[in-house]
């Protein structure tokens, strides 16, 4: 008897972090759901951006996760679509000697990284993603001094490892 009580009480808890989980997935919104409700389950976004036809509502996880929803809503306030864009699909959709600093904001909201390489005079945004199986990548867009963007690249993720933490057990 003691058994199922403890067995219960494991279901019960494990049931509530299983629904805590979806309600705050923003893959887990469906279509149709109002801004209060998408701001309720979600919480606030860490952007948000007009569009043409209604608002975004990004929920960004850079600099150390590897994920960016944008939440559409359409002009009566309800989500349109979901996605998450840290995808190659994402990136290639990117114009080159088009896009500007806005426009890659809107995209995929702020950077992991901002910086500047030697080869390149403008700066660099990185953004961290991962691919199947867990490969660890950076999505890098090189914008010029007046913030168009000239190029995009992907590259592995390098393993930043810490002097003080010994990989020898």
């Amino acid at each position: 008897m003691r058994f199922l009580s403890h067995a219960r009480a494991f279901f019960g808890v494990l049931t509530v972090m299983l629904l805590s989980a979806c309600a705050s997935n923003p893959d887990a919104i469906p279509a149709g759901t109002n801004r209060d409700a998408v701001l309720t389950s979600l919480g606030q976004p860490t952007a948000v951006w007009p569009l043409p036809s209604g608002e975004r509502l990004q929920y960004s996880n850079q600099p150390w996760g590897q994920q960016v929803y944008n939440v559409d809503l359409d002009s009566n306030g309800r989500v349109a679509a979901t996605a998450q864009v840290m995808t190659p699909a994402a990136f290639a959709a990117v114009q080159i000697d088009a896009w500007r600093t806005q426009d890659v904001l809107r995209a995929f909201g702020k950077p992991a990284l901002a910086g500047r390489v030697h080869s390149f005079d403008g700066i660099v945004w990185s953004y961290r993603f991962a691919e199947p199986f867990g490969i660890n990548k950076q999505f890098h867009v090189f914008m010029d001094a007046s913030g168009l963007v000239q190029r995009t690249q992907v590259t592995e993720e390098t393993l930043l490892i810490d002097d003080r933490v010994s990989l020898n057990h």
